[in-house]
């Protein structure tokens, strides 16, 4: 009987590593040939558009690891149909569950070995993948693309300014343009209500660490709630036309180098371990950590894909060849997996909005998919 798995085996290997070659290139092509083709075309040097690429890598490769190995399942399986092998086994008294046992087999180990290239290698790469990235931000001249960020109380839970620079920089002069920044109140009966709101045509930084901001063209308006009924009755605006950081005044809370990367929250920079523990602490302080814990599940739901994909095309596999051969392989594969990706991100957004529990937003799709492959398992059995 370990001749069926050899067999599997034999025809899973090739289009497994083709699945991973063709898909790796589709999805780099999607999300980076353009990005990267704009940073050389502004002005970024080679060497680092090439380190950019290949630090971009490892986490491409995580994603492929389930589309390759539906793709392996569907060629294989495809392949003993069109070769009447199929016919034979079943002929023999040898079961799909029992033939499709390999596949089983090789989705368990390609799942253990997706989550541990996303757990070991794929955080330290991420996070020399977004440091060359602010690196090559240096390298642009400008850029008009707006940029928004949160600033928190040292608790890490609390707001307390949200900058928006609606107009992009100029990294020649250190400038940032069109800012606007909301200083909430720290008192607790009004939480949540600006404070102050600082409006400037620019911010300039005016040493060398990048820390000293310098306000042009713009003004300042304080609200100031009456001590006995809390209405706002004193709106004080304050026009200026330079503005030094002051105490009283709101500031951008971060150095230039920080300001182009403040966008950066990619959970991939940090391993499954560190996140939790990052988990633990903010729900220790009462915070709301459901975005965190959708990302925190994904880790284990998106290699997890992987095993219940080769199962899926395994049962699909059996008739792929009579509807059109190899050409219908690629084309369900596709398919299948754009309308996984789709469903998966979709639960991600519901999930860290509240919609679903974190754990059931983040295996919903394997879940919708586990139960396909059972029902496709099944007809394959009879």
């Amino acid at each position: 009987m370990r001749l069926v798995d050899k067999l599997v085996w034999k025809d899973l290997a090739a289009p497994f590593i083709n699945g991973l070659a063709m898909f790796m290139l589709l999805i780099f092509a999607a999300a980076y040939m353009f990005p990267m083709t704009e940073l050389l075309v502004k002005g970024v040097p080679p060497m680092t558009v090439a380190q950019i690429v290949l630090y971009s890598m490892p986490g491409v490769v995580t994603q492929t690891f389930p589309m390759a190995m539906l793709l392996a399942g569907l060629m294989a399986f495809g392949r003993l149909s069109a070769d009447r092998e199929a016919v034979a086994l079943f002929a023999a008294g040898i079961s799909f569950p029992r033939a499709a046992r390999g596949v089983l087999i090789a989705g368990m180990i390609v799942s253990i070995a997706a989550f541990l290239w996303n757990d070991n290698i794929v955080p330290p790469a991420s996070t020399k993948f977004w440091e060359l990235k602010n690196e090559a931000a240096k390298n642009i001249r400008s850029s008009s693309k707006p940029l928004t960020y949160n600033m928190y109380r040292p608790d890490g839970d609390t707001l307390e300014r949200v900058v928006s620079i609606q107009s992009g920089f100029d990294a020649a002069t250190r400038t940032v343009k069109d800012v606007s920044i909301v200083q909430f109140s720290t008192d607790p009966a009004r939480k949540g209500q600006p404070e102050i709101v600082l409006f400037c045509k620019r911010a300039k930084v005016s040493d060398n660490k990048g820390t000293d901001w310098t306000y042009y063209d713009g003004y300042i308006t304080t609200y100031a709630p009456d001590p006995k009924t809390g209405k706002l009755n004193d709106f004080l605006p304050i026009t200026f036309d330079v503005l030094k950081l002051k105490p009283n005044v709101p500031t951008m809370g971060k150095n230039f180098d920080a300001v182009l990367s403040s966008e950066v929250t990619d959970p991939n920079r940090k391993s499954f371990a560190q996140l939790r523990a990052e988990i633990q602490e903010a729900q220790a302080r009462g915070g709301d950590t459901r975005g965190k814990e959708v990302d925190l599940y994904g880790k284990i739901a998106l290699p997890l894909a992987s095993l219940i994909f080769g199962i899926v095309g395994a049962a699909l596999g059996l008739n792929t060849q009579r509807g059109g051969g190899k050409a219908m392989g690629f084309g369900v594969a596709i398919f299948i997996v754009f309308i996984y990706w789709v469903f998966y991100n979709a639960m991600f957004v519901v999930g860290k909005n509240g919609g679903l529990p974190p754990m059931l937003a983040s295996f919903l799709a394997d879940i919708v998919g586990a139960f396909v492959g059972l029902i496709l398992a099944i007809r394959a059995s009879r």
